[in-house]
């Protein structure tokens, strides 16, 4: 009897077991400038900590790029870019494309040109001490993301157009200019001295970047750091996409980025908080 008894609290007992409901995991999709790839990450690993039901996947990229993936279909549930035009774009689709009152600006970014530190440096790129310096002669490639499209696929090289056009030499520069196709690719043809456009091999002798681009690599540095006043302001403005399914996920997630502990990590990676 006792051994009866034992059995049928075991199945009772698995009953209540299989009845029980299996723990879920929320999947938060974020779009984000390829900039933010290193403070995002390490924001991800605190936010992740502290909700351990949700998962956030990244995809980073040039923020043109972004949104025509989005544009597309991409299932972003938060879009963050590194200028205002992109994030337009969306808002100012019929229908609006982001969920009103979501929108707002999370950090903000300077502009730098940089050179390579590594050896061989080519005299040129040795001497270069100022973005005017681009114009002479021993300058032959200058790394730039590229500019062109509406809005531009690079915000980054539609800033440091500005930065030309406002210096008066964008027209003496651009048959030098070669264009990545985001900012993070700006920086390795700088540390790799070598860009290859169209299949060809560019040298290359400077670039522009963030300034918290240049600051993540040992083998580059600022030549000099562009004026606030020579382009548009960088701003980091996000947005929480209308298509999202787990819109309380990601109304937290943009509340956590304006938060203590990633206003922290966004400070320790050389981010200027808005």
């Amino acid at each position: 009897m006792a051994t009866a008894v034992t059995s049928m609290m075991l199945v009772i007992g698995l009953q209540f077991v299989n009845l029980s409901p299996a723990s879920s995991v929320t999947t938060l999709n974020v779009y984000a400038a390829i900039s933010l790839t290193n403070a995002l990450n390490s924001i991800k690993t605190q936010y992740q900590n502290a909700n351990p039901s949700v998962n956030v996947v990244y995809t980073f990229g040039a923020s043109g790029t972004l949104l025509s993936q989005i544009q597309a279909g991409a299932p972003a549930d938060i879009f963050i870019s590194a200028a205002t035009d992109q994030l337009d774009v969306l808002q100012n689709s019929s229908p609006s494309r982001l969920v009103a009152g979501s929108r707002k600006t999370i950090v903000r970014n300077r502009l730098a040109l940089i050179a390579p530190t590594t050896p061989p440096v080519s005299a040129g790129s040795a001497a270069l001490r100022t973005i005017n310096g681009l114009t002479n002669a021993n300058i032959t490639g200058i790394a730039i993301g590229d500019y062109t499209g509406t809005p531009p696929v690079v915000p980054a090289g539609d800033y440091a157009r500005q930065v030309l056009t406002s210096r008066g030499i964008f027209t003496t520069v651009t048959p030098k200019l070669y264009r990545a196709p985001n900012v993070r690719a700006v920086l390795t043809a700088v540390e790799n001295k070598t860009l290859v456009v169209n299949g060809v091999n560019r040298t290359i002798d400077a670039g522009f970047v963030y300034t918290t681009d240049a600051a993540i690599s040992n083998k580059v540095r600022v030549v000099q750091t562009a004026q606030t006043t020579e382009s548009d302001p960088i701003v980091y403005p996000l947005g929480i996409l209308t298509r999202t399914t787990v819109l309380s996920t990601a109304q937290s997630f943009s509340t956590y980025l304006s938060g203590t502990t990633a206003r922290n990590i966004f400070r320790d990676y050389g981010f200027i908080l808005p």
